[in-house]
């Protein structure tokens, strides 16, 4: 019998932000993201760590736009991982999709608890901003864009304030994207 309790799944936040803190810009222009090649061999890097993908019905639906018709390694993961999508309005989910009705932290802790990789929430910022609420994300993979928007949607909107993380590790792209990863030490 081994001592040592089994390690529970994170949860870890992985979003592109502006300078600002800008998710997105007015109307939910997305256009000023940069992306190459460096940022695809670093999500390549990161999707071995996962086996789930996290969305918000917005995010799930542009994504199930663009990924389908893709080919690559990089597609791949993207079209075989299974999603739960978190939408009041959708009834079915395809792309290898499970509608979940709400953000229920018991919910959440049962995912945490299941055998199996780390889940990515790759969430608009309100969906986002309620796991944020209930401290139910344990990492933040923020990667920072050198623009700055000045409107738009914020990633940490209505949460309670002080609001403390702990750097694990930073990181600069040839691209001019910063990678900031930090820990929340009240993560559930």
């Amino acid at each position: 019998m081994s001592l040592n309790p089994t390690p529970r799944r994170k949860i870890i936040l992985s979003m592109m932000v502006s300078l600002d803190g800008y998710t997105e810009g007015e109307n939910g222009d997305i256009s000023w993201h940069v992306w190459n090649e460096e940022m695809d061999a670093y999500m390549m890097d990161f999707f071995p760590s996962v086996d789930t993908f996290i969305y918000g019905r917005k995010s799930y639906e542009l994504m199930l736009k663009h990924w389908p018709e893709q080919q690559g390694a990089f597609a791949q993961v993207m079209n075989d991982t299974p999603k739960l999508v978190f939408s009041k309005t959708l009834k079915v989910a395809e792309w290898n999709g499970k509608i979940i009705d709400r953000v229920d932290p018991k919910f959440i802790q049962s995912l945490k608890a299941k055998t199996g990789k780390d889940l990515v929430l790759f969430a608009g910022s309100s969906i986002a901003a309620c796991f944020i609420r209930n401290h139910l994300i344990d990492e933040y993979r923020i990667i920072i864009n050198p623009v700055i928007l000045g409107k738009g949607k914020q990633l940490f909107q209505d949460i309670e304030l002080p609001f403390s993380l702990v750097l694990k590790e930073s990181r600069q792209f040839a691209n001019g994207n910063t990678l900031l990863h930090y820990a929340d030490p009240k993560a559930l």
